[in-house]
């Protein structure tokens, strides 16, 4: 699935190979506007629905190009064709969207490839950069402008996400804000290409989630905050879960090892450092949700 985020860095590729300046007087640009004319043409010349390239059409203003983001941004929530859908549910809108945000995203990664000169004009190297790696965060790979999810049905990254914090939440666990800190910052540092950075981070909010379970198990079991020393060492935290029935041994032992291999953020021989990065962030959301997972049950028992 397309995340909001991704479908956000499309909206801002779209926005920059169709502006155009607008100008108040003969001489000063004044800022920029949608050339839908252009837009539309490109759309209907690539096979698209005629009443969604009409719709397209119309998401300009006399000034900005923020109606045409919003316009591609809500594909995601199915808001943008909901007028022209009035007797389908939201899920079926949403399932529309999604198609039509992929077909943008290949057309978008090909006009890319095929126009290079276009394409250095209108400076689109950051933007469709950053759509690339939000792609690949998602599941996504490009293979021939195409768009292939090898991952679908293991990790809808945006689901678990939500997951991780409404299970964070609804465990009255603390430090959300610290935790949650560094999984933003492992997204942000795979999108700027800092995969070592991202990789640390992911880490780092592996530790965190286990460090805050471990205390709040600690303090229903003895009534009593567990001693810095322990909750500082990762190895400890690991240890006190198995110790209060949280993880079994085996489960400890395989957190370690990703834990060990999230410490170790040089390059493999034999695998891009995109892809190490983003499977050892799955990797730890993953385990992130297992142990939360654990603990709530032991919460409901109790």
């Amino acid at each position: 699935m397309i995340s909001r985020k991704s479908a956000l860095a499309l909206a801002q590729v779209y926005v920059r190979m169709f502006r155009k300046p607008f100008r108040l007087g003969r001489t000063s640009s004044n800022g920029y506007t949608v050339d839908s004319d252009r837009l539309y043409d490109f759309l209907f010349a690539r096979e698209y629905d005629a009443w969604f390239c009409n719709l397209v059409r119309k998401a300009r203003q006399a000034t900005g190009t923020r109606k045409l983001q919003d316009f591609l941004m809500t594909l995601h929530t199915g808001e943008s064709i909901s007028a022209t859908t009035p007797t389908w549910n939201w899920e079926e809108r949403q399932k529309l969207g999604q198609r039509y945000l992929r077909d943008l995203a290949e057309d978008a990664i090909a006009y890319a490839q095929a126009e290079l000169e276009e394409y250095r004009k209108k400076d689109l190297g950051e933007v469709m950069q950053s759509l690339l790696r939000q792609l690949e965060l998602d599941g996504y790979r490009v293979i021939d402008t195409k768009l292939l999810m090898p991952e679908e049905g293991v990790m809808d990254v945006e689901e678990e996400t939500n997951l991780l914090k409404s299970l964070y939440t609804s465990l009255n666990l603390e430090r959300s804000d610290v935790a949650f800190y560094h999984l933003g910052l492992s997204e942000e540092h795979y999108i700027a290409g800092k995969w070592a950075d991202s990789i640390s981070n992911s880490r780092k909010f592996l530790e965190c989630v286990l460090r805050e379970v471990a205390s709040a198990r600690h303090l229903v079991e003895v009534k009593a905050p567990m001693s810095k020393d322990r909750l500082d060492s990762p190895k400890s935290v690991r240890e006190y879960l198995e110790e209060a029935g949280l993880l079994e041994k085996k489960e400890k032992e395989t957190i370690a090892k990703v834990y060990s291999l999230l410490s170790q953020t040089g390059g493999h021989p034999y695998m891009a450092e995109n892809d190490q990065a983003r499977l050892l962030r799955h990797l730890s959301l993953t385990l992130c949700q297992f142990v939360l997972l654990r603990y709530r049950g032991y919460m409901r028992a109790t």
